[in-house]
């Protein structure tokens, strides 16, 4: 495997923009590019510096940010199942106009493209590991929830034409993401039951719990990005990023309790309690993770375990008291650090469809 001329010691690194950048994965990316020496220009509408604030729906103002011969970080999306209930439409045009103009501009200044694509594309998972060529679903279920897997199929899809043309573009399919400062508002699952159970409040688990996830430290899904836009022979290619720890959500909640050494209740809720509307139920959502070891050199490599402990770190601001009570509670998935309960939910291969 080879690497771009970025990686070449005392080689110029090429100009950064990420968009997204206010975003929980956006934050952390751009203070890693930093930290390896890119000069990176946030670009989002939330952005706390003001000259760094746009919508990628403007073509003007994302003309005027795109470098030439840079790379640019694709992110910005609205997320979290409760946002994209509430706002569907916004989700739609965000992805589909802010993916159409970045690559417009990038063909046009010879920048390379990382296109941030999600796990949601596979649909239902149908229960074993998912693989980047397996065949995607013709459908997502209902509107509004379908805006959010509808558009970054549609987004992947314009990656394909943009990279077709001559363009160097390459897809990210991200899974569950989470680590410190991720926020619960928009019912991200691991910071509610983190939340809920340093305040000793019922864990809310959505039906009986037995759907499975795999969950990926964000410090692991930065690593991901940063290798894929690295990596020349990605060029053109779709890869899964994500861990290869599997767990049912209740089991999740359980674990929560068990590495910050409280005592939890289940509360058993439906999805309209939950985020306020129906929401398509998906059985299991697992990464197949080959390809990103093969091509990229990339595994997830932070636990279950860690993952809690820098998000409860994070909302109480003591790490060090967090990982002292854990030490004498872990209990998670096999294979984990501790070798401790067994809550791994077994998925065989994928296989072609």
């Amino acid at each position: 495997m080879s690497r771009s001329s970025v990686n070449d010691p005392g080689s110029s690194l090429p100009p950064v923009l990420v968009t997204g950048s206010a975003g929980f994965i956006g934050e952390r990316l751009v203070a890693d590019l930093r930290d390896r020496g890119f000069e990176v220009r946030g670009f989002d509408t939330a952005a706390p510096d003001v000259r760094e604030r746009g919508d990628v729906r403007d073509l003007a103002t994302l003309e005027a940010a795109i470098p030439e011969g840079g790379h640019v970080y694709h992110l910005a999306s609205i997320v979290g199942v409760r946002n994209v209930l509430a706002r569907p439409d916004e989700t739609w045009s965000t992805i589909l106009q802010g993916t159409e103009n970045v690559c417009r501009i990038a063909y046009e200044r010879g920048a390379r493209v990382v296109f941030a694509s999600s796990s949601e594309v596979y649909g239902d998972g149908v229960g074993r590991r998912l693989r980047e060529d397996m065949r995607l679903p013709q459908r997502y279920g209902v509107w509004p929830r379908a805006s959010y897997p509808e558009a970054k199929s549609c987004g992947e899809s314009i990656l394909e034409g943009f990279v077709a043309r001559g363009g160097d573009g390459r897809v990210a399919r991200l899974f569950n993401v989470s680590g410190p400062r991720q926020s619960s508002e928009a019912g991200m699952v691991l910071p509610t039951f983190v939340e809920a159970a340093l305040s000793r409040r019922p864990l809310p688990v959505i039906d009986d719990g037995s759907d499975v996830r795999s969950f990926q430290h964000v410090d692991d899904a930065v690593a991901g990005l940063v290798a894929l836009m690295q990596t020349d022979e990605a060029r053109g290619r779709v890869v899964n990023i994500g861990s290869n720890e599997t767990i049912a959500i209740v089991d999740l909640a359980h674990a929560v309790g068990d590495v910050l050494g409280r005592s939890i209740q289940i509360q058993s809720v439906t999805s309209v309690a939950r985020y306020g509307a129906e929401t398509t139920r998906c059985r299991a959502r697992v990464p197949d993770t080959t390809l990103a070891g093969a091509l990229l050199g990339h595994e997830a490599t932070r636990s279950l375990a860690t993952i809690v402990l820098d998000l409860a770190g994070s909302i109480t601001g003591h790490a060090s008291s967090c990982r002292s009570i854990a030490g004498r509670n872990l209990r998670v998935a096999s294979g984990g650090p501790s070798g401790g309960t067994t809550r791994c939910a077994a998925l065989p291969a994928a296989q072609d469809n």
